[in-house]
């Protein structure tokens, strides 16, 4: 009986026991690894969103002719061949109005009362932000806009750029 080799119960039983928690530690990271890769595609989707929204907006503002009114949400004005176009940053999304058909440009926007909110700033030929009326929006020189958006997990994201207006209305 000395010469038999074989496998006793109580090891076979040890050896699926640790086989299966193995098995579940190695569950719960691949577990980790899936969430981890949800959460970068949907930051990524938002980010992608963000920047062609700022890109647009800042390439329209470039282009404008004249600027009518202006907010801290919106912004209307005209460019070479277009008339009464509008930005508005509204929750939960920002729209660009080009001769009364609207185009979403972004959604999932937040606006709320913090610094780094979603909101166009206005400044003057001596950098001095200040809030326009009808008669002084052909003195902005610089708008700046912020854009604040959700990622994955509500983790905020936010995006900044400057706009240099080149062309002036004269009133």
């Amino acid at each position: 009986m000395s010469n038999e080799k074989a496998f006793t119960l109580i090891e076979v039983i040890v050896s699926l026991v640790l086989i299966g928690i193995m098995a579940a530690i190695a569950g719960m990271g691949l577990m980790r690894i899936a969430e981890g890769y949800v959460f970068t595609k949907q930051n990524a989707e938002a980010t992608q969103k963000a920047q062609i929204a700022m890109a647009r907006m800042v390439k329209e503002l470039a282009a404008a002719d004249t600027i009518s009114a202006a907010a801290a949400n919106a912004i209307t004005y005209t460019r070479p061949l277009a008339t009464g176009n509008i930005i508005t940053i509204s929750p939960p999304n920002i729209t660009l109005t080009v001769n009364n058909v609207s185009y979403p440009l972004m959604d999932k926007v937040v606006t709320d009362a913090s610094a780094s909110s979603s909101k166009f700033l206005f400044y003057d030929k001596d950098g001095t932000p200040f809030s326009p009326t009808v008669s002084t929006t052909a003195t902005i020189r610089r708008i700046d806009i912020s854009l604040k958006t959700n990622g994955a997990n509500n983790t905020p994201i936010s995006f900044s750029n400057s706009v240099y207006v080149t062309k002036v209305a004269s009133y």
